[in-house]
């Protein structure tokens, strides 16, 4: 019995269950193995820093969109191969789909692939090579932090700051060496090779083209480096979605046009 031809619709429920799946899938891997992603996303109780996750992550996302539009001016037969990805069989399906479904994809594609491999598989390979959990959350959660220094650099930042009655510019954690050393002393080397590999490895998850793996996984620096600044994993979480979601957007409006033009 041949299979039936699959639809807008089936793609939908695959694609929303596979993404997803991505996201149980890390935080069964945290639960029994540990590091645990859970961690790194702000709880409810915490709701400035949740919700400015939110913000920063929107802000988070124009980058992203720059690159590519930089890279898609770019005269190459890898550039126009990625112009073309419209016309791969499953993606040209997918895009028949509405506006809401291709959000939901995205903010499925944003959480899970962000829960597996920048709030696991990170820390996980960075524990691993140091031997212990290393930590990206602010050493003393009873010290009261502004929203935006929920972990990592940020909350080093606040320290700072808090410590310190001068100018912002004056403080020394807001210099390029300051940053530098803070790096050193607190994510060092394990944590940096972890953020390589991690991102490597999502870069090769994305098989579409030779580029686009090297762009993706570009891309997972850049997750990565928000999580390891910032301590919060909501906002590669929703610069991961937004930026889906935007493309997927366009992708449509153009495929939409075209089926009008030639109709």
């Amino acid at each position: 019995m041949d299979d039936e031809p699959q639809t807008p619709e089936t793609l939908f429920h695959t694609a929303v269950g596979v993404e997803g799946g991505l996201g149980v899938l890390a935080l069964a891997l945290g639960y029994f193995l540990g590091p645990d992603a859970r961690e790194l996303v702000p709880a409810f109780n915490q709701l400035p820093a949740l919700l400015g996750g939110v913000g920063l992550g929107v802000l988070a996302t124009f980058p992203l969109l720059l690159l590519m539009a930089v890279i898609r001016r770019i005269k190459h037969p890898a550039v126009e191969q990625l112009d073309q990805l419209s016309e791969h069989p499953m993606i040209e399906l997918m895009l028949k789909l509405g506006p809401a479904e291709l959000l939901v994809i995205s903010l499925c594609a944003g959480v899970g692939e962000e829960l597996l491999f920048r709030g696991w598989l990170m820390p996980a390979i960075a524990q691993l090579l140091h031997g212990e959990p290393v930590s990206l959350l602010s050493g003393d959660p009873s010290i009261v932090r502004p929203w935006w220094a929920f972990g990592g650099w940020t909350s080093e930042l606040a320290n700072e700051l808090s410590h310190n009655s001068s100018a912002a510019g004056e403080s020394a954690a807001v210099t390029w060496s300051g940053l530098t050393q803070w790096w050193s002393n607190s994510i060092g080397w394990e944590m940096t090779v972890a953020w390589i590999l991690s991102s490597i490895g999502f870069g090769f998850v994305h098989p579409i083209s030779k580029l686009y793996i090297g762009v993706t996984g570009l891309m997972g620096l850049y997750f990565g480096a928000l999580l390891i600044l910032t301590g919060n994993l909501m906002i590669p979480i929703i610069a991961h979605a937004l930026y889906d979601a935007i493309q997927l957007w366009s992708a449509a409006a153009e495929e939409a046009s075209k089926d009008a033009k030639s109709a």
